[in-house]
């Protein structure tokens, strides 16, 4: 039998997540200890996973059970409509109302149901494609207030993270650094993938925004991390980027991996760039690569 956290590093479902599929959906019944403390099986462990299968699929989180329930695949579960898509345009439906406490609790209610990895590939990146769309009078505002808002509602998501890590000197899980690049777009990608690591049991430290990609070395040395990540949702300019990156690669003897949208967008710029060192590129879909990460600092 597994305690929540266990069960929350196995599948990066969080345990505020895990705690809400069961008391507000019924999608877990885990067994209780003496004092009340949750305790899951190897069987709840696969059923955390179908539930993330339902999900990935576009099935909206208050029609799963019903599918779990019956043990069988129905191809015409998610034909109703993708649940992500109207998941984005409600996004867009509160925030273009500018009223910040609603805001705040419907990314508090997203946040508390979907895991990090989905959240980022199923309903932040094409969010961010239709904010990125919009060209109309008060657009630019408009993100400006949707990504302040997020990007707080993140901080506390990962402090949360960090808690739930703390006191777990015996993990055996390693340390990896984030770096990520300017914008608030950019930091809201990155902040969410924090989010996942921490939720799959990965300490994790983000260092922002770095001016020096060069120093790396120094950070990972100096910080006792396993290696570090650089995460970016766009195209970067190789240029600056790339020989910083470079003697960045040439200096660390721990890995140093690249991870969000830029491994499509700059492929082969990426795959140069790692071809001799320590650089891995990891796979585009973001629990792909959460598992690949935390299997490496095992």
């Amino acid at each position: 039998m597994l305690p929540i956290r266990d069960i929350a590093q196995r599948t990066g479902v969080n345990p505020v997540t895990l705690r809400a599929w069961e008391r507000r959906y019924g999608l877990l019944v885990p067994a209780r200890t003496g004092k009340g403390h949750r305790l899951y099986s190897e069987a709840d462990v696969q059923r955390v996973r179908d539930i993330q299968a339902w999900l990935a699929r576009g099935v909206p989180i208050g029609k799963v059970r019903p599918l779990l329930e019956r043990g069988e695949e129905d191809a015409g579960a998610a034909d109703e409509g993708d649940s992500w898509a109207r998941a984005v345009q409600g996004t867009l439906d509160v925030a273009g109302r500018f009223e910040p406490a609603a805001l705040r609790h419907h990314l508090e209610q997203l946040l508390a149901a979907y895991p990090p990895a989905l959240l980022l590939d199923r309903w932040l990146a094409p969010l961010h494609r239709e904010l990125s769309r919009r060209t109309r009078f008060g657009s630019s505002v408009l993100r400006s207030f949707f990504w302040e808002q997020l990007n707080a509602q993140l901080a506390m998501a990962i402090r949360t993270g960090q808690r739930n890590l703390s006191g777990k000197a015996a993990s055996g899980t390693g340390r990896l650094l984030l770096v990520s690049f300017p914008g608030a777009e950019q930091q809201a990608f990155a902040a969410l993938f924090a989010t996942g690591l921490l939720a799959a049991g990965v300490d994790t430290v983000s260092l922002g925004p770095v001016e020096e990609i060069s120093e790396l070395p120094f950070a990972v040395e100096k910080l006792h991390a396993r290696g570090a990540i650089c995460f970016s949702h766009n195209a970067l300019p190789m240029a600056a980027f790339g020989s910083g990156a470079e003697r960045a690669l040439r200096n660390m003897r721990a890995p140093l991996w690249f991870a969000g949208e830029i491994i499509e967008l700059q492929k082969r710029d990426l795959l140069r760039l790692t071809s001799a060192g320590n650089g891995r590129l990891l796979p585009a879909s973001s629990i792909q690569a959460i598992e690949e990460l935390r299997e490496s600092v095992v």
